[in-house]
């Protein structure tokens, strides 16, 4: 796999809780309109609530101290999924990418934010009567609040839960459905219950699928692998950056195809990945070590190539680090 120059993480902030307890965030926004932060309301019979008719998108950003900038980490590719989001569950809402960006960005520097943040746009069906099939009006929520390293680098202790991931016979998996995200929480609250750190799931074919909110890599004899999209998974932008940074950062192969349950325990490193979840080390599966139990030497060069990534310093030629106050 070729040798790499391992130097010094950037100067992002890694802190053992995840978000700030009371975040220094004013305002909200919602639809294009700043509004106070207890004043981000949704009517408790619309038809979010009521159905779980609603489509989402987390991103982060990443604050430099050597270039008192703060850097959104592809913008315009989560705007264009909740964009994708809204049209596979027939929602009628915006579909101008760069406008919803800018509205993003806006909220940010109206709460003159200036750390690590993490970052959501919501697009609610917000009809009062709260009908099933309603596909508007469409209400669209943004926030953005400060948020450390979400696991914390001491690595995962991961159980494979006994539920299965949802297929696109049943649910969309593809995209960011809020209602999708019970799947994963119920995986997550038997896997905690258990005393693991996160969950992994099978599709209903019994190969890995993806955690409770993060896609997953394995290398295994010396290649590395991850489910295809097809394979249940939600097509995830960190999941694209990761596949991006092997085969052009270190020259990799990657091989996407299913992957069998027991693969995972025999394999040579495994980590997850995602907005929140950023790149992270799995220490056991089902208890079974995974390598010496910390982070292996092609997890490190991608960590270290994608907290690099994301304050523009790898990848420079995708524009992913938009930066947020610059002129």
């Amino acid at each position: 796999m070729g040798n790499l120059h391992m130097s010094s993480l950037p100067e992002t902030i890694n802190a053992t809780s995840p978000v700030a307890a009371n975040p220094p965030v004013t305002y909200l926004m919602r639809d294009g309109e700043l509004v106070e932060y207890a004043d981000a309301n949704l009517h408790v019979l619309s038809t979010t609530l009521k159905y779980g008719v609603g489509v989402f998108e987390g991103f982060r950003a990443y604050w430099s101290e050597d270039d008192n900038e703060l850097y959104a980490f592809r913008v315009a590719d989560h705007m264009r999924r909740l964009v994708d989001s809204m049209r596979v569950v027939e929602i009628d809402g915006p579909q101008d990418i760069e406008m919803l960006s800018e509205q993003l960005l806006s909220l940010v520097r109206a709460n003159n934010l200036r750390s690590n943040l993490h970052m959501r746009a919501q697009v609610f069906v917000d009809s009062s009567d709260g009908k099933p099939d309603d596909t508007g009006p469409a209400t669209v929520f943004m926030a953005a609040i400060p948020m450390n390293n979400y696991f914390g680098a001491s690595g995962l202790d991961v159980q494979i839960s006994s539920w299965a991931r949802l297929s696109d016979r049943s649910m969309p998996p593809r995209i960011k459905s809020i209602a999708n995200y019970q799947n994963g929480r119920l995986a997550l609250l038997e896997s905690r219950r258990n005393g693991y750190d996160a969950a992994l799931l099978l599709t209903e074919d019994g190969h890995v699928a993806e955690g409770a909110g993060y896609n997953v890599f394995m290398v295994r004899q010396g290649k590395l692998c991850t489910p295809p999209a097809t394979e249940s998974i939600l097509e995830g932008i960190t999941r694209d950056s990761v596949l991006h940074l092997a085969r052009t950062e270190l020259g990799l192969d990657v091989d996407l195809r299913p992957i069998d349950r027991t693969e995972l325990y025999s394999a040579d490193e495994i980590f997850v990945c995602g907005s929140a979840a950023e790149v992270n080390h799995v220490t056991s599966v089902d208890r079974t070590p995974i390598g010496n139990g910390t982070a292996g030497e092609l997890t490190r060069r991608i960590q270290d190539l994608y907290q690099k990534a994301v304050l523009g310093r790898a990848a420079a030629d995708q524009n992913w680090a938009l930066p947020v106050y610059a002129g």
